[in-house]
């Protein structure tokens, strides 16, 4: 299963059709929030409401996987504690919001911030992140733009 995951790309409308077309292969693709532009432009992204957001969008969304849930939300809303983080029981725990690429892991979550594409704060000029499960593994690669 490959999942594709952006954030923060605020009103960039043409580079999220471009790493959907990258990836035109993936079986997901997720937004953690501050997109900036309406449900029906973010081109088959499932995505979250960020604190730039003024889209319907939910808070926060849970996808169930054969491998295990992903919990998805932006991030600004609450503090990201371990405790937090472990109260959702997901597999994979992803968030936006800082702009700065992340993987680490809290007990047996694995957390995710895919950076930033359009306006990153750490030494990239822009990243999202592609996911592959399947029964045996769980690789996490985040792509320069």
């Amino acid at each position: 299963m490959k999942i594709v995951v952006i954030s923060d790309t605020h009103g960039d409308i043409e580079i999220i059709k471009m790493v959907r077309y990258i990836n035109h292969d993936a079986d997901m693709f997720l937004h953690c929030g501050d997109s900036e532009v309406p449900p029906e432009q973010i081109d088959g992204f499932a995505s979250v409401k960020g604190n730039c957001d003024y889209f319907n969008y939910p808070l926060s969304k849970q996808f169930k996987t054969p491998y295990g849930d992903i919990y998805l939300e932006h991030g600004h809303q609450h503090i990201l504690s371990d405790e937090y983080i472990l109260s959702k029981k997901a597999l994979i725990f992803l968030y936006g919001h800082t702009h700065k690429h992340l993987l680490k892991k809290v007990g047996s979550c694995y957390v995710a911030n895919p950076g930033s594409l359009t306006k990153p704060r750490d030494e990239t000029n822009g990243t999202y992140l592609v996911i592959t499960l399947n029964e045996k593994e769980i690789k996490f690669d985040f792509k320069n733009f």
